[in-house]
């Protein structure tokens, strides 16, 4: 009978306490974060959190909104879209998909490696790496893996300052490029927080770090221009010129506002009734969606919200940073600031409030999508920065973010298998739908349900969608298509035939229907063609009153 090793058990149980001397922390980390999410991706049904990456991936690949492939995704950055356009379709997902969780999966993985660097542990990086990537495994959104690449920079930028490495800097500062090119006002944010924990004395101190920043901030102004650049063109400039104001009625609170202004509106031939429609998103009458008229308009409202509403606003950013998505971050992150105390993730605290904060006055209080990359930085950041705070520290750490890991799971899980039982129903019913060009307004298809991250049916990609909001004026829209070719939806209204549309809400269909009377003089009148649990279509015309 062999007699039992406590000399190693013990180097085995520090060997996983605390990482980086031990094995190789650069494949293990890989073999982790990516079971994590292979996992979890077979386990489940990933789907964009929201239609913004569906949109990006239509505009990429030339399906659904788009009559044609294009690199210019106007959330990302030009060159982001020539990435993800280059990158080959594998097994019938697209490359924006590929690339999306691919991003996710270097980012994890470049995280938990410059944890492993920082002698953080196998079980400690595991638990709070696989806490950052399971939600956005599950609902993936370009905002959140743009600010995750962001903190893998900034993580790298701690291992180069204590360890050096010509290596670990010029992968940080690439994850950083990538992060921005991604998204780039995330970038910003996320940065902007960890101002306190950027390796200052390193930049001041080696030449290297010096040339790696400035190649950075070059390469970032270099990106810019080309983007900026590439939307100088008549038809972007139109479309820009357009989407500003609208968006300011649909979104910032400008149409209510001008609601409460009749005077304003009977002065520019409009009525209440008009900004309903552009507050549901359906901007494809020109008459409607003037911006001369709409950027007079809002002028004489004035669109500054009062003080307290910018109060209340910044409070409310303030609430949801500590609701029920975040608490699985913010509990642990506030515990081992507790646990290890640092000045400088402490600082990265108060800018992260003072920036909700700020965000929410400025009128955007509840993007939960901009905050899971700041409470992944925060719950990271007590692991990377300062001395190694020994076994019992560890354990507790491990405690910690084993019941934060339970309590994620508990909530995330039940919200994953709802989301994958909706999407099998929305591609059962969609695929009923004959391929033809159809209006979707108001996202009554839902796109992120009908083309999860893992779609692969062509049928269903073979249906144009005809987008009235956000992109009826792009340049490479199935709406612009349309209407070169005289088949807008406004001069199909008027036609004896109609036109084929996904059936939006009850009190829309009412909005659509004053509109046929207000502004083309006729009579509404639909016809269904398609019935399903979960979308209904309808041949749409407004006839002529007698």
């Amino acid at each position: 009978m062999e007699r039992s090793d406590p000399e190693g058990t013990r180097a085995a149980v520090a060997a996983s306490l605390t990482g980086g001397r031990h094995g190789q922390p650069a494949f293990v980390g890989l073999v982790l974060i990516t079971g994590v999410i292979v996992a979890l991706c077979l386990a489940f049904e990933p789907r964009f959190e929201t239609n913004d990456d569906v949109a990006m991936s239509m505009i990429a690949h030339g399906y659904g909104d788009a009559a044609y492939g294009s690199p210019f995704l106007i959330y990302s950055d030009v060159l982001w879209g020539h990435v993800a356009r280059a990158i080959p379709t594998i097994n019938g997902v697209l490359g924006y998909s590929v690339a999306t969780l691919g991003v996710l999966l270097v980012a994890g993985w470049a995280i938990l490696y410059f944890l492993l660097r920082q002698r953080a542990g196998y079980i400690v990086g595991f638990l709070a790496v696989s806490l950052v990537v399971a939600r956005p495994t599950l609902f993936a959104q370009f905002t959140i893996n743009a600010g995750l690449l962001t903190v893998a920079g900034v993580i790298g930028w701690q291992v180069y300052a204590r360890h050096r490495g010509i290596g670990t800097l010029v992968a940080s500062c690439l994850l950083a490029f990538c992060g921005y090119l991604v998204r780039a006002p995330e970038f910003v944010l996320v940065l902007g927080v960890a101002a306190p924990m950027l390796p200052w004395r390193a930049l001041r101190e080696r030449r290297q770090a010096q040339v790696a920043f400035v190649a950075l901030a070059v390469a970032i102004g270099l990106a810019a221009a080309v983007d900026r650049w590439s939307y100088t063109g008549p038809e972007w400039q139109r479309y820009f010129s357009i989407k500003q104001p609208v968006t300011a009625v649909a979104a910032w609170g400008g149409g209510a506002s001008l609601k409460q202004r009749p005077e304003i509106l009977a002065r520019y031939g409009y009525s209440q009734n008009d900004m309903d429609l552009i507050g549901s998103a359906f901007w494809a009458d020109p008459q409607i969606s003037d911006p001369k008229s709409l950027n007079a308009m809002l002028t004489e409202v004035g669109r500054a919200p009062s003080q307290g509403d910018r109060i209340e606003n910044g409070m409310k950013a303030l609430r949801v940073f500590g609701g029920p998505v975040l608490l699985p971050l913010m509990l642990p992150a506030l515990f081992l600031l507790v646990l290890t105390p640092r000045w400088s993730v402490a600082a990265s605290w108060v800018l992260s409030v003072a920036a909700l904060f700020a965000l929410g006055v400025a009128g955007r209080p509840a993007v939960v999508r901009v905050y899971v990359p700041l409470a992944s930085l925060l719950r990271v950041a007590p692991l990377v920065v300062g001395e190694d705070g020994g076994v019992f520290r560890r354990w507790v750490a491990i405690l910690t973010l084993a019941v934060a890991w339970v309590g994620n799971a508990y909530g995330l899980l039940p919200q994953a298998r709802e989301s994958a039982q909706q999407v099998r129903e929305f591609q059962r019913d969609i695929r009923g739908v004959p391929p033809q060009t159809i209006v979707n307004w108001a996202n009554s298809v839902r796109h992120e349900l009908v083309f999860p991250v893992l779609a692969r049916d062509p049928r269903i990609r073979a249906i144009r969608l005809y987008d009235v909001s956000a992109f009826t004026f792009a340049p490479f829209s199935v709406a612009t298509a349309e209407r070169a070719a005289g088949r807008g939806v406004i001069e199909r209204l008027r036609t004896g035939e109609g036109i084929p549309m996904f059936t939006p809400y009850g009190y829309m269909w009412e909005w659509l229907r004053i509109y046929c009377g207000e502004r083309l003089n006729g009579q509404l009148e639909g016809m269904f063609t398609y019935k399903s649990p979960s979308l209904y279509v309808q041949q749409v015309r407004c006839v002529a009153a007698e």
